[in-house]
């Protein structure tokens, strides 16, 4: 039994591992995450994150999961829903702005991020009206602009 019990935890990596490291980015986006996931008791979903930096705007944009935040307050985090939501955040010469939800489980899957001229674009797919949540088909493209109160969402 000692060995099975040996074998096992060398074969089976820990769940760190698993859940894999997320893409650097730098030190004022990463603690605007953490806070913003803390704050959402939630976690992040390291393998999705997308870091792009063009033109002096760096643009993270993150996945938070099963937030706790407004359902339990004794539950752990991350274990209240299989809800998720995709958020951006992003830093130039400003301070990181706030998040801003971009999309998530029955919305927007993003796929591309554009930066041009403080303008933000997100590119992906969003379900059609006879596609599963899993299945996005119907491309869409959402733009941001940077200004310095923050993010807001250029409507066409």
């Amino acid at each position: 039994m000692k060995h099975f019990i040996a074998i096992f935890f060398l074969l089976v990596p820990p769940p760190s591992a698993l859940a894999g490291s997320c893409p650097a980015a730098p030190v004022e986006i990463e603690k605007a995450i953490r806070q913003h996931i803390v704050t959402l008791r939630a976690v992040e979903y390291c393998a999705a994150r997308t870091v792009k930096n063009e033109g002096g705007i760096t643009v993270a944009i993150y996945t938070a999961e099963g937030a706790c935040a407004s359902l339990s307050s004794q539950a752990k985090p991350g274990t209240c829903s299989n809800n998720w939501v995709r958020y951006m955040i992003a830093l130039s010469s400003q301070p990181v702005t706030a998040p801003v939800e971009v999309g998530g489980k029955g919305g927007l899957n993003d796929t591309r991020v554009k930066i041009s001229e403080g303008i933000i674009e997100v590119n992906g797919l969003s379900p059609g009206p006879n596609d599963p949540l899993c299945c996005p088909s119907v491309p869409e493209t959402k733009r941001f602009k940077l200004s310095p109160s923050g993010l807001g969402q250029v409507r066409p």
